[in-house]
């Protein structure tokens, strides 16, 4: 199952040892910028895991989850906050059912690679926050 974990996981983000829990994520949720570019990043990961041609840029990632620690922060979240609704398996499940459906209006077919690899060379045309973060082996 795909992660927004995993995107920030892999761009270095799980500095902290405890987690805090969040009582109310709805402004996080609402938030047009933390929307977006959590789904950006869900749309580059799928990609990334269904295309062996196209590749994440890791340091690119790095530091746009960097900047949106930042702006979720000053929402007033702490970073264990971020991290708990980021690790959320109904944030996970809310964003992997708004990804797939919009790879699969772009054409994106359920196995198939090459449809992965034509879409994600798309977004990387058009200049797409999920294309800025994948590039081509």
């Amino acid at each position: 199952m795909m992660s927004i974990r995993t995107v920030f996981l892999a761009a270095g983000l799980s500095l902290a040892a405890g987690v805090a829990q969040a009582t109310d994520y709805d402004p996080l949720r609402k938030d047009a910028r933390m929307h977006s570019e959590l789904l950006g990043a869900s749309v580059a990961y799928l990609i990334d895991e269904n295309c062996d041609a196209l590749k994440l840029r890791k340091l690119r990632l790095l530091n746009k989850a960097f900047s949106l620690r930042k702006h979720a922060m000053s929402l007033g979240f702490s970073h264990g906050e971020v991290m708990a609704y980021v690790d959320s398996e109904t944030e996970q499940d809310r964003f992997r059912a708004i990804a797939e459906p919009l790879l699969a209006s772009k054409g994106v077919v359920a196995g198939q690679e090459e449809t992965y690899c034509t879409v994600g060379r798309a977004e990387m045309e058009k200049g797409t926050f999920a294309g800025s973060l994948l590039y081509e082996r």
